[in-house]
């Protein structure tokens, strides 16, 4: 069973005027990330459905994953990064793309976090894709017409288990919510517009206007929606958010900007969700070029963009850069345990130093020992004649000793 293509490392092209961006070599299975190959298949691999990841061994090669829109944003010209928190450094990004894995609205502190990124530099960009979608069942659905017939039973199994599990997401989120940017809208009829539609949608907007979009050829499915706020609040410094619809399908809101005065030029793009530009999605021609509207609507290349990566705990926010308060040199010994440690072996040297401790003051002649204590001579030979190692030798000196002392008595040797 075919679950998931192999990378490789060639690129995309930009299409001609009109919009989108058309794959190249082996850039191809990216965007079809299994939909061509699928009838032969990777028959030993499972499917990699991660949500909402740029890069990594689970997530780049994912139905679910942002590897071909940041692919994309690059051959447009820009600079792409990817992180997974907010610090004071992700003020130096142009641009912030958020797919987040999350059903909930964003933290009202990342929601302020994201304000004040706008406010300080006018021109920026904060591009915001709800999670109300999973490419995962889209693909089994799609790979399901042609199949051999000994695999359509697993295929079968593994749709119905996409689709539990989108199920379980989306009930985490039973009632409407709002957020400081839109009101989030559970539990509504699931539409369809595009290709799984029995008519072309009506699509209505600013971007619409120029009628680039061929809307039969979408393929975009909305259940929860993201609606504009009837009454958005102030920001901090008090600045008014205005909402405006740039395509809707039918009515349906598909893309909306938030833009305020405070910004000078900044603003918020709100996606419902990634069916138009996750990694599976972007196989259909005019959701390339809808993602092209979306870059353009960034500014000139030479952009520095962030893809912020974030799970159902939300975006992590930190009021300084990670890693830049670590201690150095001798401050790393005041960190538990190293402190403990180092207190122990601090003791431990005082007790030494004290032991061998100059003592100070007047110098004290000790008495000297007596030369006359013949005993010192004898235990000064003696210890000489046991340097020697040579008991033999030490015998004969002995008895030599005794032999002179004793005017010619036997020596040691003659009485054995």
């Amino acid at each position: 069973m075919n679950a998931e293509c192999r990378r490789g490392r060639g690129r995309t092209v930009l299409n001609k005027p009109g919009g989108g961006f058309m794959p190249q070599r082996s850039w191809l299975s990216w965007l079809l990330v299994a939909g061509v190959v699928a009838g032969s298949g990777c028959r030993d691999e499972e499917l990699d459905s991660t949500y909402g990841k740029r890069r990594g061994v689970r997530g780049e090669a994912s139905v679910n994953g942002t590897a071909v829109l940041a692919t994309m944003f690059e051959l447009a010209g820009h600079k792409v990064q990817t992180r997974r928190h907010l610090s004071p450094r992700t003020h130096e990004f142009d641009v912030i793309v958020w797919f987040p894995d999350d059903f909930q609205p964003p933290a009202e502190e990342a929601e302020q976090f994201l304000e004040d990124w706008l406010y300080r530099r006018g021109g920026k960009t904060l591009i915001y894709v709800g999670r109300d979608y999973d490419a995962t069942a889209d693909y089994w659905e799609k790979i399901l017409p042609t199949a051999p017939p000994e695999q359509r039973v697993e295929i079968l199994r593994r749709l119905a288990q996409a689709r539990a599990e989108r199920s379980r997401g989306r009930a985490r989120v039973s009632e409407a919510k709002d957020g400081r940017w839109f009101r989030l809208q559970p539990g509504q009829p699931r539409r369809y517009f595009g290709r799984r539609q029995d008519r072309p949608p009506q699509l209505q907007g600013s971007w619409a206007a120029d009628g680039e979009f061929q809307a039969a050829e979408f393929d975009v499915v909305v259940e929860t929606r993201l609606e504009a706020l009837k009454n958005p609040p102030n920001d901090d410094y008090g600045g008014t958010f205005r909402s405006e619809t740039l395509l809707s399908a039918d009515g349906v809101p598909l893309v909306q900007r938030i833009q305020n005065a405070y910004w000078t030029g900044g603003q918020i793009i709100i996606v419902t969700n990634g069916s138009l530009l996750l990694n599976l999605p972007l196989v259909e021609h005019e959701h390339r070029k809808l993602a092209g509207k979306l870059i353009a609507a960034c500014g000139p290349p030479q952009k520095r963009v962030l893809f912020l990566e974030s799970g159902p705990e939300g975006v992590p926010v930190h009021e300084q850069e990670p890693g830049s308060n670590h201690p150095t040199s001798l401050e790393a010994f005041t960190v538990w345990p190293l402190s403990a440690i180092v207190l122990h072996f601090v003791a431990l040297g005082t007790l030494i130093l004290a032991s061998r401790w100059t003592v100070f003051g007047r110098p004290r002649e000790l008495p000297r020992p007596p030369v006359s204590d013949f005993g010192h001579h004898v235990n000064a030979l003696g210890e000489l004649l046991a340097k020697t190692q040579n008991p033999a030798y030490a015998q004969m000196r002995l008895a030599e000793y005794r032999r002179k002392t004793a005017g010619g008595a036997p020596t040691l040797s003659g009485q054995r």
